[in-house]
């Protein structure tokens, strides 16, 4: 069986537009060095350590020539288009079914800690069930999986707020999908966070973590001496 297709959505790490919930104690430039760190280690996994097929999926549309800069040339980039996030996603599924078989898995760029057996419980689950989400405890989605799209499968979902898994799982079912679900991960969101990403890294000793672990670092440090002085 071919390895299934991921398509990573992902913002240019452009300061202010990306990971603001960490700002403060980041600063936005901080904190977009993080999301780009973040970009860079999911490619790099994906395309030369994940059994899967990766395309990165950007936004804004005419970015690609900035991705390239820290993404490098192999990895296929498509744009995300117009419309809610809802609508991109749909898009984007809808495109990539019709060219090959199922199953398709989609993620963001905020759980770049997420283990490689959260792909293979994903592919599991969707031998039986036309769609599988990965809840995070901010009741978000860290992936989603599908074997096939309907019109309306995530019309009116609150995006960004602790009820956009259980309204995309409502939607889902509302149009006739068997819904089916992973382990719970979690978003690199909030400060605490990050704590919790060092941690993750360091305890699995993974090399192509290095660079987001020194970022993150560097950030949580830089953060403290402000704090320092501040007081």
């Amino acid at each position: 069986m071919a390895n299934p297709k991921l398509l990573i959505f992902a913002k240019h790490p452009t300061p202010g537009d990306v990971m603001t919930r960490l700002c403060p104690p980041l600063t936005p430039e901080e904190a977009a060095d993080v999301h780009r760190a973040c970009v860079r280690l999911l490619c790099e996994r994906a395309f030369r350590a994940w059994p899967v097929r990766p395309t990165l999926v950007i936004s804004p549309d005419d970015a690609e020539p900035r991705f390239r800069e820290f993404v490098g040339p192999y990895i296929p980039i498509l744009p995300q288009g117009d419309g809610d996030l809802g609508e991109r996603l749909t898009r984007a599924a809808e495109a990539v079914l019709q060219n090959g078989s199922p199953p398709l898995l989609i993620m963001g760029t905020d759980s770049p800690t997420m283990p490689a057996d959260r792909l293979a419980a994903a592919q599991v689950q969707l031998k039986e069930a036309d769609a599988v989400l990965g809840p995070c405890r901010d009741g978000g989605f860290y992936m989603l999986g599908l074997n096939r799209v309907v019109p309306g499968m995530l019309d009116g979902v609150a995006w960004g707020t602790e009820r956009a898994a259980a309204q995309t799982i409502e939607r889902m079912q509302s149009r006739g999908l068997k819904v089916a679900t992973i382990d719970p991960w979690y978003d690199i969101d909030r400060p605490d966070d990050l704590e919790r990403a060092v941690g993750d890294m360091r305890s699995a000793h993974l090399p192509d973590d290095y660079e987001l672990l020194r970022v993150i670092e560097d950030a949580i440090d830089e953060a403290r001496a402000r704090r320092s002085g501040a007081a």
